[in-house]
């Protein structure tokens, strides 16, 4: 069907469709109300016939109701017959109708021809579709098997190897088998050709040679297979398989001779790229006979290069597998207490067949075993003891080896939890001692500012007490001396020494910030800064940080006898937010110097938060400065990390 938007004519049909058939309705049942014909009609309704609209109206009262008769009943009794008054409206629905059906048919021939012009795309589309249905397919298949996907030649870890190579099948499972199913690991090709398995009736031989037929043919179908990774499997031209009785009663065909026919044909056909699979070997006729034959087939299947894998119960072939380079023994168990199956393939044993004890477990007279076991060769009971020996010791080896390897996981398990416990432990210690470092060298510091604090306060008491000792005896002295005759008129004035900036020599006269008085140095500033000056009596260690002008040698300390002049402009705060830390430091310094000598005791230092680079400059440079006592993050209301507020030593 077509949507009413397929064309533009198609929905103006549709439209009017609509209107004329409700038209016609409301007339139709108008005229079964009316009174005119309500008496002619043989029942009130409205039906269809041949597309119109009509009424069936009694045979006899025809006249009563002028139309157009479509149709009567099968009696005569009933003529349907579409009024007069409803035709045109009945020709007008049927005309829409047909321009419909006329623009549907061609839309669709129009739909037609473009699915014909774009055939090639389509088909591909297809295609594709179906390889992506193929994809999803084998992925479901494989997700209800736990099958694994095999790569291709050429991959990092090909699953799928070109012919001759070694076939594997890594714990493989019979993909119709459901429940717990125990696996199976085969190996076999490369410088092993041919694996005879051996082993009890039940004991799971012919399941697990069909296995490994249908999972390699499912594998080079590109199907993923029940087994684990590590399974390879070979390209193989052909795979013969003689699986089943061959009996044939219209061939006139025996079990024996129809296992040799099939044979036959695999001997004549089978090569270096084929894989052979043979149930029963050598069954069918006498034993002695059988295992011969038995022994010269696979011998020409192993000559030609043939893969082969065989179920037997000969022990001439078990003997005949071990004195065989290229040819392997492997076997099912079972377990005769239980008289069940194991379904474990062991490769490189060959089988028991338990006959003897299976049917003394079933209850088979003591006499009737006796006598069997007499009628063994000696051969055959050493053979068979010695098999029941070395599968004892597979068992026993399997066991320890299955405990060791969970000691093993056990023991690398608690490696990991103890190394992880070492790593944990470490990375902790390094931690604890970061954190130590951390506070060692923050109390560090705190005390290097409390010596500096404690030298800075000793010092400037020193200081006070030696400038004022020399005021005393300046005091004195200008008690006692006459006051200074004035220069003749004509006498030049000596103009003072140029004083110099901040070069210390012994004998340079130096004012300190805060003292009044000017001293002489005794030394130059050593490695750190400091050096010896002279007031008067006193002799001091001072800091070239508290130097505030030097005269050279020989100029007298009337040259500069009060400290310079102490701006009156000072403001309590100053901001280098923006500057970098080169312009931002000499700044901070020339600030803290003028604050000082105003008399300020506490400033704000505005640098703003950005990375915390000048923050960090600035507090360096504060916990070094000499004239700051302490220091400490604005709060909140004055800016917070981005202000940091200073706290000056008292000057005087």
């Amino acid at each position: 069907e077509l949507q009413d938007g397929a064309s533009t004519e198609l929905a103006s049909i549709r439209r009017e469709l609509t209107i004329s058939h409700d038209r016609l309705q409301q007339r139709m049942h108008a005229l079964l109300r009316s009174r005119a014909i309500r008496g002619a009609l043989q029942d009130h309704i409205i039906t269809l016939r041949d597309g119109r609209y009509v009424v069936p109206v009694r045979s006899e009262a025809r006249s009563l109701v002028p139309g157009v008769v479509h149709d009567t009943s099968a009696s005569g009794a009933t003529i349907y017959v579409e009024p007069l008054a409803v035709v045109d409206l009945g020709n007008r629905w049927r005309e829409l109708q047909i321009q419909e059906r006329h623009e549907v048919e061609r839309i669709l021939r129009e739909l037609s021809e473009a699915v014909g012009e774009a055939e090639p795309e389509l088909r591909d589309a297809v295609e594709r579709l179906a390889h992506l249905d193929l994809a999803f397919a084998k992925g479901a298949f494989a997700l209800e098997l736990g099958a694994t996907a095999l790569a291709v030649p050429g991959t990092t870890q090909p699953g799928i190897v070109e012919s001759p190579a070694t076939w594997h099948l890594e714990n493989a499972r019979h993909p119709l088998l459901e429940g717990d199913v125990v696996p199976v690991t085969i190996e076999v090709g490369g410088d092993t050709l041919a694996l005879l398995i051996t082993g009890p009736n039940t004991g799971g031989k012919t399941v697990a040679l069909k296995m490994a037929g249908l999972l390699c043919l499912m594998a080079l179908a590109g199907l993923p297979i029940p087994a684990d990774p590590g399974t390879r499997v070979p390209v193989y031209t052909s795979i013969f398989a003689d699986i089943g009785d061959e009996q044939s009663i219209e061939q006139s065909l025996s079990t024996f001779s129809g296992h040799l026919t099939a044979i036959i044909d695999i001997l004549e056909r089978a090569d270096s790229q084929s894989l052979v699979l043979l149930d029963e070997l050598g069954a069918g006729t006498d034993p002695a006979e059988g295992a011969s034959l038995a022994i010269a087939i696979v011998d020409r299947l192993v000559q030609a290069g043939v893969t082969l894998i065989a179920t037997t119960h000969h022990s001439e072939l078990k003997l005949y597998a071990h004195q065989t380079d290229a040819v392997q023994n492997a076997s099912v168990e079972f377990d005769v207490e239980t008289l069940s199956p194991t379904y474990r393939l062991t490769i490189g044993l060959p089988g028991q067949s338990n006959a003897l004890a299976i049917a003394a477990r079933l209850g088979m007279p003591g006499s009737i075993i006796a006598a069997a076991t007499a009628g063994l060769s000696h051969a055959q009971r050493d053979l068979e003891s010695v098999l029941g020996d070395l599968r004892e010791q597979l068992q026993v080896a399997e066991r320890r080896l299955e405990e060791a390897t969970q000691a093993r996981d056990a023991a690398v398990a608690l490696r990991g939890d103890l190394e992880q416990q070492l790593a944990e432990l470490a990375s902790e210690g390094e931690q604890i001692r970061e954190d130590a470092r951390g506070r060692v060298r923050e109390e560090v510091r705190e005390l290097e500012r409390l010596i500096e604090r404690t030298r800075r306060n000793v010092e400037t008491a020193r200081m006070e007490q030696a400038v004022s000792d020399l005021e005393r005896v300046q005091e004195a002295a200008e008690a006692i001396a006459p006051p200074p005759a004035d220069p003749p008129a004509d006498e030049a004035v000596v103009p003072a020494p140029t004083v110099s900036t901040l070069d210390v020599q012994p004998g340079s006269t130096v004012w300190l910030r805060g003292i009044a008085t000017a001293g002489e140095a005794l030394a130059r500033p050593d490695s750190d800064g400091e050096f010896e000056v002279q007031f008067g009596a006193l002799r001091t260690r001072v800091r070239l940080q508290q130097v505030v002008e030097v005269a050279p040698p020989g100029a007298s300390p009337a040259a500069r006898t009060s400290m310079p002049p102490v701006p009156l402009d000072v403001p309590d705060e100053i901001e280098v937010r923006g500057q970098t830390i080169d312009e931002a430091l000499p700044t901070v310094e020339a600030y803290l110097d003028r604050a000082a000598r105003a008399g300020r005791a506490r400033v704000r230092l505005i640098h703003g938060k950005g990375t915390g680079r000048l923050r960090g400059a600035v507090r360096d440079l504060l916990a070094e400065h000499p004239l700051v006592e302490s220091f400490e993050t604005g709060s909140a209301q004055e800016g917070g990390e981005g202000v940091t507020i200073a706290h000056l030593a008292a000057t005087h």
